[in-house]
């Protein structure tokens, strides 16, 4: 074991080491126009270059780079250098100049100003990190408090949270401080401990400091609808704290509202299958018309030779003899190109994907292993060789991996990570050994481990994508149609965009509990990847989460059509409806 570690550290320090220098190419945009002019260039470097005519630019790189696209007067965007990097197609936004004041008449959305001239009057509305939200029209279980009703015999916020709002675990006490949880009717139920959201400042413990006659309201979210903004830090309940001086005077100039308000009720605009395949390649499109396995296959074999260096007609042509039960002639189609995957992650990863989701656990678990040899400093790389092991009945490998990356972290050779991928390992390696102990260690019992981490009453839902260029935005629809979005873009996002290359992660979950009956509509919409390729998105559903009747469902999209909000599955209490 200490020699497969040690050889294990050495090609980690390797990767860090090795400088690997590429030329990336692509044009740069905005609004599907081309910028000529831009610069382009390598951060901490004299590297750069300017866009041509059509906005096309090439420059020298290294993987770990970090490259800047400026241009005046739209945003700056950054971009992490990684292994597959060779073409990024970028459109840079228009810079956002907040105004004053924006009049549109005749709508029925409430503006920004009104709300902040209302908050003082209206107990109903609280401040967030995310804009000010309201309960009357808010997407889930919201309470609030307002400073009326905060009582002097409360010392500090454990006491105020422990004596005034039902359903909310409060322990410890005003001196040594303490932690909370909401359990109940919420859209997220488990013991996991709640952020406190303090006049827009996110914190992870209780702010046992703040006196409860200087608090201006206060609220509790518990509801994935509400929650999901704070993206998996918030997975376990939100308390939004309103303190006197933190209540802004709307003329200040001081305060800023990192949210838009919107009307979130859901008018069922996402387009179904129908709509989504008028997208798909020529060659995908003929696979599906095809009358017949026999059909396909000659239809397969006759665009062959036109695609065959186009990695991505052979992973939706195996997917969809997987598909269409002739796993022998998908697995053949594989091995015949293992060239175009075997060294390339992010083509191995949408192939391994499929393989998953038909059952065909042996060869995704092959793929698994070579994109850890591939990336062996990526987390994502151990997250999926264990998960992989588990699901071929290699627990101990399974346990092992988590183990070695946990070794890897501790001695400073991966980057350490507290709300990306890091708790998703730590769930899955506690669930690994809750579940399965007594095959990790022999002799042994299955062992009890944290309800935080194994278990739950409801469904986990488990995104993963194979490009870390994917930009998308995911829409969850709740039983009452409304619904909130989770944003992958450069746009809304690129601070997580940076966080996922460079510690390595592709991935993020989203707890569902029952305690809201009826179907949920989970829906997306593409951005693109930077290059003329569709990504591939996996999404597993595990339900009974931690208990001995644990089980999953796996599917794989294929994202190419881009800008169109699309509907991806149902969800209806425990079973997932595919549309």
């Amino acid at each position: 074991m200490k020699n497969l570690l040690a050889i294990l550290i050495f090609v980690v320090s390797a990767t860090f080491v090795q400088a690997q220098s590429k030329y990336i190419k692509g044009k740069l945009s905005h609004m599907e126009t081309p910028l000529v002019n831009a610069e382009i260039s390598i951060q901490n470097s004299d590297i750069k270059t300017k866009s041509g005519l059509n906005g096309a630019y090439a420059i020298s790189a290294e993987i770990g780079d970090i490259i800047e696209y400026r241009y005046q007067g739209l945003e700056t965007v950054e971009i992490v250098v990684e292994d597959v990097t060779s073409i990024l197609n970028v459109s840079l936004n228009q810079k956002i100049t907040e105004l004053d004041e924006v009049v549109v008449k005749q709508s029925r959305r409430v503006s920004r100003r009104d709300l902040e001239l209302d908050y003082p009057h209206n107990k109903n509305l609280i401040r967030t990190a995310y804009g000010i939200l309201n309960k009357e029209t808010a997407p889930g279980q919201m309470r609030i408090i307002d400073k009326a009703n905060i009582t002097a015999v409360n010392l500090c916020i454990l006491d105020l949270l422990r004596n005034q709002f039902a359903g909310v675990n409060v322990s410890g006490d005003c001196i040594q401080g303490g932690s909370v949880s909401v359990r109940g009717a919420s859209s997220i139920n488990y013991d996991s401990g709640v952020v406190f959201d303090v006049d827009g400042q996110i914190l992870n413990t209780p702010p046992i400091w703040i006196l409860p006659e200087n608090i201006e309201r206060i609220a509790v979210l518990g509801s994935l609808s509400l929650t999901i903004k704070y993206g998996f830090i918030g997975s376990g309940g939100v308390v939004i704290i309103n303190t006197k001086a933190g209540s802004y005077d709307l003329t200040s100039n001081e305060f800023y509202d990192r949210a838009r308000l919107r009307n979130n009720m859901y008018n069922d605009n996402a387009v179904g299958n129908d709509f989504s395949n008028t997208g798909l390649p020529t060659y995908l499109s003929e696979l599906q018309e095809s009358k017949g396995l026999d059909a396909a296959k000659e239809s397969y074999l006759k665009n062959k030779q036109m695609y065959r260096n186009f990695a991505p007609f052979f992973i939706d042509a195996s997917g969809y003899f997987l598909a269409n039960g002739d796993s022998k002639f998908a697995k053949q189609i594989i091995e015949n190109q293992m060239f175009l995957f075997e060294d390339h992650p992010v083509y191995a990863k949408a192939i391994a994907y499929n393989l998953e989701a038909h059952g065909e656990k042996e060869m995704a678990n092959t793929l698994y292993e070579q994109i850890f040899i591939l990336r062996p400093n990526y987390a994502q790389s151990y997250r999926d060789l264990a998960e992989s092991y588990r699901e071929t009945g290699n627990y101990k490998k399974s346990a092992a991996m988590y183990a070695r990356h946990n070794y890897l972290l501790d001695e400073g050779f991966l980057v350490k990570d507290s709300i990306g991928i890091a708790p998703i390992i730590e769930r899955e390696s506690e669930n690994l050994l809750a579940l399965e102990g007594d095959k990790v260690m022999e002799g042994a019992k299955t062992i009890n481990r944290s309800a935080k981490f194994t278990e739950f009453n409801g469904t986990r839902l488990l995104f993963e994508w194979n490009d870390s260029e994917a930009e998308f935005e995911l829409q969850f629809v709740n039983p009452e149609k409304q619904y909130d979005t989770w944003k992958h873009t450069m746009e809304a996002n690129a601070l997580r965009i940076k966080d996922e290359k460079m510690k390595g992660y592709s991935c993020e979950e989203f707890l569902v509990d029952g305690s809201l009956p009826g179907r949920w509509q989970v829906n997306v919409d593409y951005k693109g990847n930077k290059k003329l390729e569709p990504t591939y998105l996996k999404v597993t559903s595990y339900y009974n989460y931690g208990t001995t009747s644990q089980r999953k469902e796996v599917q794989v999209y294929r994202l190419g059509l881009r800008n169109v909000n699309q509907k991806l599955f149902q969800l209806n209490n425990s079973s997932l409806i595919s549309n």
